[in-house]
């Protein structure tokens, strides 16, 4: 067994089907069935149910999955800090983070560090529910809770705070509640069943009472393009919902506040491209926790 076979079945377990494999890796249907079987034949066991409606993993095949994804991850890795020894600021940053952090807070301030780092690039995952942390290869992660020990160092680099928001189009038809009571007269929007475990979806319900959601989203990109179409109330966070003008919710109960954790691959260690990185993103969450204050 050799990698190069378990890039073709990480494709076919991604694409349920040779022919958009193939394409994906830009090769011929009949080359990604001959590299899945001589993976088979390699390990013994049958990987993946082969009908007309595609190809479909099995048993084994879902046992594989976790690992050969590990193994990409750390080919990925490897490959990244392979590539330009000998420079020391080129290359890319891999950074784990919450979906809503990237784009509406990281991204955003981009512009003044890349006119600095010209040389440095940028790759953005959002891996925070669905890969374990000893399965991430990033570079840098930012979490919303601290951690277990991994191949990371740690530190806290900030606060966020969430509270209730929304539109003003709802509250000018709606009203506005002024005490928790009041949110069960109102269209709450929430975290699905599967994601009722996080610490904000526990929140909203201890406030609410543990009033039905009237909308469930699995993520909060969802729950605020909801928001800001007047369908109702949401906990966002304060750093997004403020600059978009949406209205605070019950303002006088206290927000709820996460910590915000650095992890950072000790395989990094003296890469100066990450240093710079890293100087950028404790200054930009130390400033953002200054201004929720």
């Amino acid at each position: 067994m050799n990698w190069d076979d378990l890039r073709f079945f990480i494709a076919v377990a991604n694409a349920n089907n040779i022919t958009d494999a193939g394409q994906a890796l830009k090769v011929s249907a009949s080359t990604v069935s001959r590299k899945i079987l001589v993976l088979e034949e390699a390990l013994n066991t049958l990987l993946f149910l082969k009908t007309t409606q595609g190809y479909f993993l099995t048993e084994a095949g879902h046992a594989l999955l976790p690992m050969a994804l590990e193994a990409e991850e750390r080919f990925t890795l490897m490959a990244r800090q392979m590539s330009q020894p000998g420079a020391r600021m080129a290359g890319v940053v891999r950074i784990d983070c919450p979906e809503l952090m990237g784009s509406h807070l990281i991204i955003p301030a981009l512009a003044q560090f890349r006119s600095r780092h010209p040389q440095i690039s940028f790759d953005f995952v959002n891996s925070a529910r669905s890969v374990k942390l000893t399965q991430s290869h990033s570079d840098l992660l930012l979490r919303l809770h601290r951690p277990e020990a991994g191949n990371f160092t740690l530190r806290r680099v900030g606060e966020l705070t969430q509270a209730l928001f929304c539109s003003p189009g709802y509250a000018a038809i709606h009203g506005c509640p002024s005490e928790p009571a009041q949110l069960r007269e109102h269209a709450l929007i929430g975290w699905n069943e599967a994601l009722a475990h996080l610490p904000l979806a526990r929140w909203l319900d201890r406030l609410s009472a543990g009033q039905p959601l009237w909308m469930r989203t699995s993520n909060l990109e969802a729950q605020l393009k909801a928001v800001q179409a007047d369908l109702g109330i949401a906990a966002l966070p304060a750093y997004i919902a403020e600059p978009l003008g949406l209205c605070r919710v019950l303002p006088e109960t206290p927000a709820h506040r996460a910590d915000i954790w650095l992890l950072r691959n000790l395989a990094t260690q003296g890469q100066e491209r990450v240093d710079r990185v890293v100087e950028f993103l404790c200054d930009l969450l130390q400033r953002q926790a200054l201004h929720q204050a």
